[in-house]
């Protein structure tokens, strides 16, 4: 039975010190994860962080005392004492505090899971001896699907790929549109995101791309409210389409990486390169190298995939990740649209990789003919395709040199270990870090 929780003026969880503090009163633990609460402090005469907006959760601000001066695009509201100030999803904002006393902000956030981003920014500083600042706060906030913006998500323009942290549709000869988010310069990396949608991707994306590589992060056709691709109907089908969109951007030898399905639609990639490559075909030399985490696709043995399309919402984290309660959400408290967005998402992901379900009988023989160097990662928690499963993919491949894939445990993490252990598996996908 949850207990009831009082937290005195004393008591709390410092998260943040300096001219701006925070106090975590309530981490989600005895909300079920439904609310997070802080209280802040802001120093006179400071600013507040760069002006941002959150795709996946609702915001607060209470002031308690003195005035605090929101900015909100280019427009800017001073609040005193008493007054609430309601943050929605895709809606740009940031404070500050101009006064000659302290401001103190009751913060909330539904569901709770950017409390989370403030324990960060304490990790960052216990660790460098220092804040955060700059491209390093942009780093943290994307973890927690937040990115600095001036304008309401809604408006964002489309703009031509290749501008830095940028999104265009990107139209393959006569055939489908796909999104592509293009973000950093240096060797292209092709990141595919799996059944979560592409902000289960975002902070890996954004770390990628702070190591020195450009991260193309494409939206499966159908994905996120986007038009689906006519007469795709499977796993092989996309993973031509983004082989084709590797071509249209005029990327080569392109490290691909991929979570869950998105491992799948990586290690098919692979198959038809290595076929591309022995035919002597134009479109060979478009993939490089492969990096799939927790990848689905393959049939082993023993260790089916575990079938989670029909347990109820609340349980889905207990199979996802290794610390559920971190990540645990109730679908009843998110916004319409977003519940919208996910439905169309599982109706999207049924269609390319329900029947037979999150497999092809046929792609486990056909690994071993894949001979680019490849990276096989695998949380040590996952409850959908277990360690053993992930063992069988790896040992599958014919590898660089005969030598198969490479094969690492990610301590501590779950189906998605790119949200749990983001930084290991950053270096795991760019093969910065030791195997184990």
């Amino acid at each position: 039975m949850t207990r009831i929780s009082l937290v005195g003026p004393n008591d709390g969880e410092i998260a943040l010190t300096g001219p701006i503090q925070l106090r975590i009163l309530e981490d989600g633990r005895t909300t079920g994860h439904r609310l997070g609460l802080g209280e802040i402090v802001v120093a006179p005469h400071t600013a507040g962080p760069p002006q941002h907006r959150h795709a996946q959760h609702d915001e607060g601000f209470y002031v308690v005392r003195g005035t605090v001066r929101f900015t909100v695009g280019e427009e800017s509201l001073d609040a005193p004492a008493g007054t609430l100030v309601m943050v929605p999803p895709g809606a740009p904002h940031t404070f500050a505090n101009p006064g000659e006393e302290a401001a103190v902000i009751l913060n909330t956030f539904t569901p709770d899971l950017y409390v989370e981003y403030f324990r960060d920014l304490r990790a960052f500083a216990a660790k460098a001896g220092r804040q955060a600042t700059g491209d390093e706060v942009v780093e943290i906030m994307a973890r927690y699907h937040t990115e600095p913006a001036t304008t309401y998500a809604d408006d964002e323009p489309m703009t031509e790929a290749g501008t830095e942290g940028r999104t265009t549709d990107v139209r393959l000869g006569n055939g489908p549109v796909v999104r592509v988010d293009d973000r950093g310069s240096g060797r292209p990396v092709l990141l595919l995101h799996g059944g979560a949608g592409p902000a289960s991707v975002a902070g890996l994306a954004a770390r990628l791309a702070a190591r020195g590589t450009r991260v193309l992060t494409p939206v499966i056709p159908g994905f996120d409210g986007t038009p689906d691709a006519e007469g795709v109907a499977d796993v092989a089908g996309l993973a031509r389409i983004f082989r084709q969109l590797l071509g249209e951007l005029g990327v080569r030898d392109v490290l691909v990486a991929g979570n869950s399905v998105g491992g799948w639609i990586a290690a098919q990639m692979g198959v038809d390169e290595q076929a591309a490559r022995d035919a002597g075909a134009p479109s060979a030399h478009r993939v490089g190298r492969l990096a799939l985490l927790d990848a689905v696709g393959i049939t082993v043995d023993g260790h089916p995939v575990t079938d989670i399309s029909a347990k109820p919402p609340n349980q889905l984290a207990d199979f996802v990740f290794h610390d559920p309660d971190r990540f645990r959400m109730d679908p009843s408290l998110l916004p319409p649209e977003r519940l919208a967005a996910m439905q169309g998402n599982a109706v999207a992901l049924n269609r390319y990789a329900g029947d037979p379900y999150m497999h092809d009988p046929a792609l486990l023989a056909r690994l071993g003919s894949v001979r680019l160097p490849v990276t096989v990662a695998w949380g040590e928690s996952d409850g959908i395709v277990d360690l053993a499963y992930g063992r069988a993919y790896a040992a599958a491949f014919a590898g660089e040199h005969d030598e198969g894939a490479k094969f690492a445990i990610v301590r501590e993490a779950g189906h998605q270990p790119q949200l749990e252990q983001p930084d290991r598996v950053a270096d795991l996908v760019l093969g910065h870090a030791v195997l184990a």
